[in-house]
Parts: C-alpha cells; structure tokens; sequence
C-alpha cells in the first residue's frame, strides 16, 4: 500500500515588487513513501493459522487438476523444511493450512508456494497478473483450545459453504485423520483431542462456530478476529477448569483464574460475554492478564 501525502503549496514571500516569485522556486515536493507493514503477530508455539485467497476472491482452484497440483507443492515443500503441516483445505477462490512452523520459515514456504501454483495456474488457464490478493494471512494459535478449533474450523470450511459435509470433501485434511497420513502430521491434534474418536466427535458438535479464524486477511495479513461463540466459550472453560468450571474458576488462585480469562479474550470472548458466563465481574475480567507463557 502506499501512503499519499497532501501536498500543500506553501506561502510564497512577495518580491519588493510585490510580484510573486516562480513557485518552482520554493516548491518542494515530498515522494510518497510506502507504508511499512505491521509485524506479524509471533506464536511462542510456532502454530499458525494460515490462509490466502484470489485476487477480488476470484477462483483459484479451477478442477482436480488444480487441487492435484497444489497438494504436490505442499508435500514436497514441507518435506523439503523443518516444520509440518496439521491441516488443510483447498475451497474454490481460497485455502487454509494449519501449520507448525517458525515464522520465517513459514514465510519463505509461503511464498515457494504461492509462486510455484501461480505459475502453473497462469500457465495452464493462459492468465497473466497476480493470482493470489495481497500477502498471506496468518493468525497464531495460542493455546490447546484455539489449536482445535482451527483444525475444526478448517475441516468444516466446505459443509458450511454447502459444498459437501466435512467428512466427504475430497480436498482437505479430514480424510487423513480418518485414515492414513500424507501431507499431514496428524498427532499433535489427535492427542490433544484425547484420541481418535474424541477428534472425530470434536467435528460433529452442533454448535461449531469456530471462533477466531477468519478466511479474509487484513492488509497486514493477520486475521480479523470476530466474537467467541458462547458454545466455544464453554469449550475453553471446561478444557481449563473441567466439567464444573464455573465453581472451580471462582473458587482458584487469582493467578490461575486470570490466566483462563486472558486466555478467552486471546480467543475472541468480549469482557461483557465473559462476566456473563462467569459471573465474574467485568473490572476483573478487564484487567486480567496471563503470568507469563502457559
């Protein structure tokens, strides 16, 4: 993006003629200068939810061909680094990955991807210009509860778009979970999941509002976060506190229990949504920040 700055024409002093002297003179212009990029935010776990989608959302996945293609790149691309790919799902103008990488590697896999399917697509399809809007998104994930809804929320992209349900979707990761591993490591999810059918159950939930991951980039390239569903609240309570997590929460440590409450507004969850599923009032709640790295 470039920022343009308003140019202003300045006071020009007056000759003892009373005649103005030639602006050329006195006027300097200021080149615009490029607007510098917010930082990415840094996940302390090296997990990332991450997304790119087609210039003005057009479509980027034209067939299997296409999707063929881009599972290619992404097998070969992750062997070749020292990180891994947990999920994944390619839809019509726009994609998701779930990976486990440093954020430097994961910018330079990032681009080796995006560069290498640019090209095979404009070839094939005989289409010149960009391919893919503006630089990838990413968001960190932060805790064991945010790193299952994003596998979640990934997996359940094509049955919320009425595609297909999420375990007949030819173009994603579930299949993997569901049988064998390729482009996936599938064990850090499963085992935070507390094992096989616990994952598969944790997808079928009727309330499956993921919460804090978006399909859309900002310019920055970081996530545009909207609110924690209650049903997605609950879910984080209970994996921090248990099954009676309202009493447990009331009755722990100030450091444990600000802990929890920091970890839900990480997560999307407004102070007033957490007072009122707390009960804990909103002074506290605001002020409430984790002790340092969970």
């Amino acid at each position: 993006m470039v920022q343009f700055s308003l140019w202003r024409h300045p006071r020009l002093p007056k000759k003892g003629n009373g005649n103005l002297r030639s602006p050329s003179a006195h006027t300097r212009r200021t080149e615009a200068a490029p607007m510098a990029r917010t930082p990415r935010k840094i996940s302390e776990a090296n997990l990332y939810h991450v997304f790119a989608r087609g210039v003005g959302r057009q479509t980027i996945f034209e067939d299997s061909e296409d999707n063929e293609f881009f599972c290619g790149l992404m097998r070969r691309f992750v062997a070749e680094s020292t990180g891994s790919i947990l999920a994944w799902c390619l839809m019509g103008n726009h994609f998701h990955l779930l990976v486990k990488m440093e954020m430097k590697e994961l910018s330079a896999f990032m681009k080796r991807l995006e560069v290498a399917y640019a090209q095979h697509f404009n070839r094939r399809h005989d289409r010149p210009g960009c391919l893919f809007q503006g630089r990838f998104g990413s968001e960190p994930i932060a805790n064991e509860a945010q790193l299952l809804a994003a596998v979640r929320y990934i997996h359940l992209n094509p049955q919320k778009a009425g595609i297909a349900p999420f375990d007949a979707y030819e173009w994603s990761s579930f299949k993997e979970y569901a049988g064998e591993p390729d482009i996936c490591d599938t064990r850090l999810a499963i085992d935070v999941a507390g094992g096989a059918q616990s994952f598969e159950r944790l997808h079928r939930e009727p309330d499956g509002e993921s919460f804090a991951f978006m399909e859309e980039s900002t310019d920055n390239g970081s996530a545009r976060r909207r609110k924690l569903s209650d049903g997605d609240a609950r879910r984080i309570l209970e994996a921090a506190c248990g099954a009676g997590w309202k009493e447990r929460l009331a009755s722990c440590e100030k450091p444990e229990r600000d802990a929890v409450l920091a970890r839900l507004k990480e997560s999307g969850a407004t102070v007033r949504q957490i007072s009122r599923l707390t009960g804990i009032g909103r002074g506290i709640v605001q002020k409430a920040k984790a002790a340092g790295p969970r």
